[in-house]
């Protein structure tokens, strides 16, 4: 009974850290986004005008004292907001690998190495972000975080699923021609998640204000070179542009690309486990993927037309999230059940 009681404990405490790292993850980029270069710190309106800027020659000129000092004393408690959330989720995973190894001695297949991982990742992320503190706004250091965060996010869920009974293995004949596809899915679209957080950070968002095409043609000019510099400033500024608009636009573009491939890769998986899946009761995992993934392209095209509001990029982020942990489900279903 003790070792059963433990068993929830574990399972409890490791959702409760997953759900906090799924908001941990929407926060975050509701905290980025709020700030970002071409983006709308305020909701419905923008900048308090009716419509959203296209340029950042739009912008107001000149910003109000009162107004200036209101944004900083927010962004103050977003910080701090962070910060708490950060600190909360380390407790819960600690005691998550604590429990882990306490449950060890009784079950040879308890969860262990991951719940460890995750912890250091964590530590390790928030240590590096403490040591280079006068850097926390650089792009390389943002992405630490988000990818940080995200991995985090990933590798809790996966140890959820390894504890609950819903999301049971399937036959292994399916899941073997299930499996590889899953896990290429599962990265294309961890690489398009970075692609996305790449953008983000150097303020990216609108160096494309049309769709489909971009700049009013197919192929703008472009730098990728000075795109993917790692170590820089931050891209946009509206002090002055510290990134060069052929290098956004790249950046942009770039994400565009990534996300077209998802289009049809990810697309074509969820048609195909849907079309498979009939008698294993893998139809739902693909309604599931199909379900977020047209939402996640709906709200990234949305973002473009109508100039990027907040609202809309913070979801557009969550469901970058979901559908990550939408394809991690899928691989857990599909591969061999665990022996314990």
């Amino acid at each position: 009974m003790r070792a059963s009681e433990q068993s929830s404990r574990f399972f409890r405490m490791a959702l409760a850290a997953a759900a906090l790292a799924l908001v941990a993850v929407v926060f975050n980029a509701y905290a980025r986004l709020s700030e970002a270069g071409l983006g709308c710190p305020d909701w419905p309106g923008c900048y308090g005008m009716l419509f959203a800027p296209v340029t950042a020659q739009d912008l107001p000129q000149e910003i109000d004292p009162v107004r200036q000092k209101a944004l900083e004393k927010k962004h103050a408690a977003q910080e701090t907001l962070q910060r708490f959330i950060s600190v909360g989720l380390s407790f819960l995973l600690i005691r998550v690998a604590v429990l882990g190894w306490q449950l060890k001695r009784r079950h040879r297949g308890q969860q262990i190495w991951i719940p460890l991982v995750t912890l250091i990742i964590t530590l390790g992320v928030g240590a590096a972000v403490s040591f280079n503190f006068e850097y926390r706004y650089k792009p390389l250091v943002l992405m630490m975080q988000l990818v940080g965060s995200m991995t985090t996010l990933a590798l809790l869920w996966w140890i959820v699923l390894r504890e609950q009974r819903f999301f049971r293995s399937v036959h292994v004949s399916v899941g073997r021609g299930l499996r590889p596809r899953a896990l290429f899915a599962l990265v294309l679209v961890a690489a398009e998640v970075v692609l996305g957080g790449w953008s983000m950070v150097n303020y990216a968002g609108l160096a494309c204000p049309d769709f489909p095409i971009c700049q009013g043609r197919w192929w703008p000019p472009m730098d990728f070179l000075e795109a993917f510099t790692l170590w820089r400033d931050v891209g946009l500024d509206y002090e002055g542009r510290l990134l060069a608009l052929p290098a956004v636009t790249a950046i942009h573009f770039a994400h565009r690309i990534g996300a077209l491939m998802v289009l049809f890769y990810v697309g074509w998986l969820a048609l195909h486990v849907l079309r498979v899946g009939h008698e294993q009761n893998l139809c739902r995992y693909g309604m599931l993927i199909l379900a977020i993934f047209v939402a996640e392209m709906a709200l990234g095209i949305v973002e473009v037309v109508v100039h990027l509001p907040l609202a809309v990029a913070v979801t557009h982020s969550a469901f970058a999230a979901l559908l990550l942990l939408a394809l991690v489900t899928l691989y857990h279903v599909v591969r061999p059940p665990r022996t314990l």
